[in-house]
């Protein structure tokens, strides 16, 4: 039984030497490497005793922990007798990795980094070897292993390494690559229709400047995305740009844990309460020390990174139902919005307590990521539900509001005279082009016992619903004065209007039979006459100032002349070029028709409401 067991601790013994037959094809240096926690130059020497480290089958998913460590391997090439190049193809080691490589104590190259901000993704790498002496070679590896917080072991990768011609191995990396990407396949698939949602998602606010929360969701989906696209292709970032991909890996780790908090406010709370800003910011702080962990070479161990994730995502569930749920804008609307937030901040705390707690198998690894993948589509499909119901409801809101103004405009219109007032002596016409449904603009001709007849243009400050009520308020009241005096008409309206939120400007003039003009205005662009301004005094708008007082410009209208009343939309057109039309343009063709001038004023480009009121005397 004592032969039996030393011959079996012999075979033991030689099974630790791999043979190598040929190397016209790349052969996997599977069986039985040393392992040995540490870090001891010594240990690359091809003459170092091994015999007490640890054994282990590789290839194997390891270096689950943080440090560094040696692995040997004893390679027999006695039954190889080619002089061609050797090359050697050393597969990742876990999940995590930095690694020098010797070969009989001679250093022959590396991957990665042992300085801070170095690269810490799975890839592989060719190296050439030197012809050996003898017919032994110990090939040594030192690895620096600093895991993330979030790693789990499905996310690790089996260390495969090859050993052949240079021109085999480099044919199997390329065949490495291409069964990663191949195994990938629907990893790329989904990761491709995430990466749609949020380029859709983060533009959307660009053109519903109201809809900040989508950006949000955008940025939270951003990281998410990049957490499962990174570890897809790890080699396409560079070994040269390592600052760059530490600082991708961080934002791809802690980016949907810095979004949320901001995205359940927009969500879902009506306030921004100091309690609520200050447990977004502790969210920030546990996630921001657990990022910087990673970035910046891990000055805090494992357990700690791991605890600042779990107490971080702990805090989304304090945070939602302190805040989100009592303050909840949509609460009685999308009830299944809530319960798949819920289910996916669920996974995600299951998956950080798993890790920080429990050893997971490959399997239960699995597992977790697809419950965490199932969950992040569940949030995307219940945020597109909410996106389709407030466009639905936004066009709902939009068409009763076109309803209400086009009502509104036709009100408005109804209260407007005709565009032509014909007489024996005088002829009044009127154009009235509004910017909008509804406008700020009114004017109105009224007919007086006396025999005069009174023409009057105003413009309301504001736009939009508001200015329509006041044209309303303006021109009740203006129908309710008796008087024919502009001077009276004005004060009249003033009275009316002050304390109704806005000022008037106004114009008036009143036509004696026999030719006579007098004219008032409150603020008002004055009138035309005879292709000239006529001079008077401008009083203070209507609605402003109580019992002010407004002075009359009297004037002989001479048969065949025409004074023009208008509104400053005409003076105030705008051309693409941003130059006014201005009152020079508008003095020179103030003697045509109301129509020719509202339309000359309307090409050069209209941003106002435009009113055009012309009293012609009768030759």
């Amino acid at each position: 039984m004592r032969l039996f067991c030393l011959g079996l601790l012999a075979a033991m013994l030689q099974a630790q030497t791999i043979p190598i037959e040929k190397l016209s094809q790349p052969q996997a240096l599977r069986g039985q490497w040393k392992l040995q926690e540490g870090d001891d130059p010594r240990w690359a020497q091809p003459d170092f005793d091994d015999s007490k480290w640890s054994s282990i089958s590789m290839p194997d998913q390891v270096n689950q922990q943080f440090g560094q460590r040696w692995y040997r391997v004893h390679v027999d090439l006695s039954a190889w007798t080619s002089q061609e190049q050797i090359g050697l193809l050393v597969g990742p080691f876990g999940s995590a990795f930095a690694y020098e490589v010797f070969a009989d104590g001679q250093r022959i190259g590396s991957l990665g980094g042992f300085r801070a901000t170095e690269l810490r993704l799975p890839a592989v790498a060719v190296f050439s070897l030197a012809r050996p002496t003898g017919q032994k070679l110990v090939l040594a590896f030192r690895v620096r292993s600093i895991p993330s917080a979030y790693t789990i072991p499905a996310e690790t990768e089996a260390s495969a390494s090859f050993l052949g011609t240079l021109e085999g191995v480099r044919a199997q990396e390329k065949l490495w690559h291409a069964e990663r990407l191949r195994g990938r396949l629907n990893g790329l698939l989904i990761s491709a229709a995430i990466a749609m949602a949020v380029l859709f998602f983060l533009t959307l606010p660009l053109s519903r400047r109201d809809s900040l929360e989508y950006f949000w969701f955008g940025l939270f989906l951003a990281g998410s995305l990049g957490f499962r696209l990174i570890p897809l292709y790890p080699e396409s970032l560079g070994l040269e740009r390592v600052i760059l991909s530490n600082l991708g890996v961080a934002l791809s780790l802690c980016g949907a844990v810095l979004v949320f908090p901001f995205l359940l406010i927009e969500l879902f709370v009506s306030r921004h309460s100091l309690v609520g800003w200050l447990g977004a910011g502790l969210m920030y702080a546990l996630a921001g020390a657990s990022m910087a962990s990673q970035l910046f070479d891990a000055p805090l161990t494992i357990e700690t990174q791991r605890m600042l994730a779990l107490s971080a995502t702990t805090g989304w569930f304090i945070y939602y139902f302190i805040f989100a749920w009592q303050y909840s804008t949509i609460r009685g609307q999308l009830l299944a919005m809530h319960a798949v937030l819920l289910f996916h901040m669920s996974g995600t705390l299951i998956q950080h307590f798993a890790v920080r707690y429990f050893p997971l198998t490959e399997s239960q690894g699995l597992w977790l990521q697809t419950i965490r993948l199932f969950t992040l589509l569940l949030v995307t499909f219940a945020m597109a539900i909410l996106l389709n119901r407030r466009a639905a409801t936004l066009a709902n809101e939009k068409q009763r509001l076109s309803r209400e103004m086009a009502a509104a405009a036709e009100v408005q219109s109804l209260m407007l005279p005709g565009s032509g007032q014909g007489g024996t002596e005088i002829a009044i016409d009127a154009v009235y082009q509004p910017a909008s449904e509804v406008g700020g603009d009114f004017y109105q001709v009224l007919d007086r016992l006396d025999g005069s007849r009174v023409a009057l243009v105003g413009d309301v400050s504001g736009k939009g619903l508001k200015a329509a009520m006041l044209v309303s308020v303006a021109i009740g009241a203006l129908r309710m004065v008796k008087s024919s005096s502009p001077g009276e008409i004005l004060a009249g309206l003033n009275e009316a209007l002050l304390g109704q939120g806005g000022f008037v400007t106004c114009c008036c003039v009143r036509y004696m039979p026999g030719g006579e003009l007098t004219v008032a205005s409150a603020g008002h662009p004055a009138p035309y006459c005879e292709g000239r301004e006529v001079e008077l005094v401008a009083g203070l708008p209507l609605g402003v100032v109580a019992e002010a007082e407004w002075q009359e410009t009297r004037m002989i209208l001479a048969p065949g002349a025409q004074v023009t009343l208008v509104s400053d939309g005409v003076v105030e057109a705008e051309n693409a070029a941003r130059e006014l039309f201005g009152f020079e343009r508008t003095c020179e063709i103030s003697g045509k028709f109301a129509q020719e001038i509202a339309n000359a004023a309307k090409g050069w480009g209209q941003n106002d409401d435009i009113t055009v009121v012309t009293v012609r005397r009768n030759a």
